[in-house]
């Protein structure tokens, strides 16, 4: 089993062994769990904010960034709670191809 650490650093698609796929659907992967990961940190994040930056965050046009920026500065811990949905995204994803192959 691998390590948080190992699964931190290492890239999904030659964890899950799919190097061989075309460039075009390791894109779509890569886009999939990077979305899944801003909305999952997003939902977690807006628990802890205030309602005025809650209210702030939901009614000002952002770009992702600029959102990721503005959590950042509002939540402390915001790269643990980044660090810890990529580490479980990941961790899933292994999961699900193990039960598969």
């Amino acid at each position: 089993m691998a390590t948080s650490q190992n699964l931190l650093e290492e890239n999904i698609i030659s964890l899950l062994g799919l190097e061989s796929l075309p460039n075009e659907e390791k894109a779509a992967i890569l886009d999939k769990m990077t979305e899944l990961i801003q909305k999952r940190t997003m939902l977690r994040v807006v628990e802890m904010l205030s309602e005025e930056d809650a209210q702030t965050l939901a009614n000002t046009p952002m770009a992702p960034a600029e959102m990721v920026a503005f959590a950042a500065e509002k939540v402390g811990n915001f790269e643990n709670i980044l660090m810890e949905e990529i580490l479980k995204a990941k961790q899933e994803m292994l999961n699900a191809a193990q039960q598969v192959g």
